[in-house]
């Protein structure tokens, strides 16, 4: 069974013709060297970062916080039905358009900050006897 519209078959066709290779030994240890080599970090980092997940976070926990049961009532839905104890009711899922946003909000600040963290990281020295 192909679910592929007509325009997706030529660039299925194309990408499902490269052979998959595998990342050279060391190539992660190299990403992370440029990384801490880059420099310190710079407080424009930190600030984007909390520009875009700070608000985002309070926002999820507000949400969390005024709609909790609604949310404990839908889990608890999906989870009989996918059970199938009880064929009478069947699961309903609100999903929040800026619920999702704020939550990729969240983990894009998290990401600018793991990089700011990983640039402002000092240099570990291992002592050898």
């Amino acid at each position: 069974m192909n679910d592929l519209g007509t325009e997706e078959l030529e660039i299925h066709r194309l990408l499902s013709a490269v052979r998959p290779a595998a990342l050279p030994l060391g190539f992660r240890d190299a990403v992370m060297r440029e990384v801490r080599n880059e420099g310190t970090a710079t407080r424009w980092e930190w600030i984007f970062a909390a520009t875009l997940a700070l608000p985002s976070l309070a926002y999820l926990l507000w949400t969390l916080a005024a709609h909790g049961t609604e949310l404990g009532a839908s889990l608890n839905a999906i989870l009989v039905a996918a059970q199938g104890l009880d064929p009478t009711t069947g699961a309903d899922v609100v999903v929040d358009g800026l619920a999702v946003i704020s939550l990729a909000l969240v983990g894009i600040g998290s990401a600018v900050a793991a990089h700011a963290m990983l640039k402002g990281a000092e240099q570990h020295r291992m002592v050898v006897r």
